[in-house]
């Protein structure tokens, strides 16, 4: 694969919240199924944000607009519980779950575009622990072709 440019990266200093569940409800007209008001909210103030602080700009839609699609690096510093007094390992080995918090950032990000996620063909992610500044910091690559493509 070869990636020749810098791409596009961005801090989201907003806490990182993973996709919950969906919930459902039944209605006389069917079932409806729906996300958490906090999930929906945490969707919106992503999507404003980068909106918001023109994040989404040319680089932004080169990079996602390559042929082959782009590639995802992200790192989540998920707010350690209030009750712990210092972090004893950087990496995160409990809840929430990496391809959860993955899912949650990409659908904020992506919320109301005519560019789609599904353009994302490989993602690396970590997840770590942090006392404060909890924030999603991330970096999309497009991909130009595929090693061995003439």
């Amino acid at each position: 694969m070869t990636v020749k440019s810098d791409g596009w990266s961005a801090v989201i200093p907003i806490a990182p919240i993973a996709t919950p569940r969906p919930q459902f409800r039944y209605t006389p007209k069917g079932v409806v199924t729906y996300y958490p008001e906090f999930y929906v909210h945490y969707l919106e103030e992503v999507s404003a944000y980068v909106h918001n602080h023109g994040l989404l700009n040319d680089t932004f839609f080169r990079e996602m607009s390559k042929e082959l699609g782009a590639i995802a690096t992200i790192d989540f510093f998920v707010q350690a519980p209030k009750s712990q007094k210092n972090i004893n390992k950087i990496t995160r080995t409990t809840a929430p779950d990496v391809d959860n918090l993955l899912k949650g950032i990409l659908d904020g990000l992506f919320k109301g575009l005519k560019i789609r996620d599904s353009r994302i063909v490989g993602a690396f992610a970590m997840k770590y622990s942090t006392m404060d500044n909890a924030r999603t910091e991330i970096s999309i690559k497009g991909i130009n072709k595929v090693k061995n493509q003439k």
